[in-house]
């Protein structure tokens, strides 16, 4: 029988750790910050009109007022519960959606601590990985690959992502977050986890010139944030958006081109008041240096910066590069 998820999912998480033999790797450091973590971690709940749950799992703070979560909690038409690991009482919801990963928006907390993000790009198949059990313990993985859904890369873990689990922060040796937990798409036990990648962007959320959606549409999506009717954004919306001047084309690698590889590579960039590229993140990347050949485009790309008020403002917006063979 399967078993439920309640009040001692929480108590598990405010509990004092143990640690299982797999974890012996981790030093004290490392150790201590999955400990801390914990009072990141919250409990979201999808509920009906009549506050019946219809689907719940973890999510843990990545802003003092941003929670990252599963997909199933916040795409279903209903209301959203939040409860956190460590302290009584519900959070205060403003809104819920998805800008890349699922997310819910609450009343800020002064005394949370967001969790420290590593470089997801730095990890290889084979790497330790580890996670909060619903036992209190630090379990330990392996990343056993890669995998690409909807031209986005997730990693592919030893560890059972379930339906108690899903949407908690999968962790390195350092005691930094990689990657959100997340059930494998075939629904056999061995999970994945969305890149710190895509939290790092999710992180963006409400700042001028960062809107809602994977930027599957126009190459260029620039829109404020969603919020309620009684909840103003967090930011003011930028009045114009970048506007491309000019563009190197992409040029594939021999080997991309060997291997018949074609796909897009999704990126955030930072248009400056100049109308120039000064930062870029990959969200989403494709093999044999087309990642890196999609930077340099990026990196080539010339603006008409956002305006606003009448002056030039810095933005983020997402971009999308293209290989396609001929």
């Amino acid at each position: 029988m399967k078993r439920s998820f309640n009040l001692a999912m929480i108590l598990a998480l405010c509990a004092t750790a143990t640690f299982s033999q797999d974890s012996n790797e981790l030093n004290s450091t490392a150790r201590a910050r999955i400990e801390q973590a914990r009072a990141s971690i919250v409990v979201v709940k999808a509920l009906d009109e009549s506050n019946k749950t219809i689907s719940q799992g973890l999510g843990f703070f990545i802003r003092k007022d941003l929670i990252v979560t599963d997909s199933e909690i916040v795409d279903r038409n209903s209301q959203r519960h939040v409860t956190a690991a460590t302290k009584a009482g519900t959070l205060k919801v403003i809104s819920s959606g998805n800008y890349f990963l699922p997310y819910v928006l609450v009343e800020t907390q002064p005394d949370v601590s967001p969790l420290s993000l590593a470089d997801s790009e730095r990890l290889a198949a084979n790497d330790s990985v580890y996670m909060l059990s619903d036992s209190g313990e630090i379990t330990a993985g392996k990343i056993t690959g890669t995998t690409t859904i909807k031209n986005t890369q997730a990693f592919l873990i030893s560890l059972p992502i379930n339906s108690d689990n899903k949407g908690a922060p999968i962790f390195n040796r350092y005691g930094e977050v990689i990657g959100i937990a997340a059930k494998s798409p075939d629904g056999q036990s061995a999970g994945l986890a969305w890149p710190s990648e895509l939290l790092a962007t999710l992180k963006h959320l409400g700042e001028p010139g960062v809107g809602v959606g994977r930027g599957d549409g126009p190459q260029f999506h620039v829109g404020p944030a969603p919020t309620n009717t009684d909840t103003p954004s967090p930011t003011p919306a930028v009045v114009s958006r970048p506007v491309r001047l000019s563009s190197p084309p992409p040029r594939y690698t021999e080997e991309a081109r060997a291997n018949n590889v074609s796909g897009t590579v999704m990126l955030r960039v930072q248009v400056d008041v100049d109308g120039n590229v000064n930062a870029v993140r990959v969200v989403s990347g494709l093999p044999y240096g087309l990642t890196e050949k999609a930077i340099d485009v990026a990196r080539g790309t010339k603006f008409k910066p956002a305006m606003k008020d009448g002056k030039p403002v810095a933005v983020w917006i997402g971009l999308e590069i293209n290989f396609n063979l001929r």
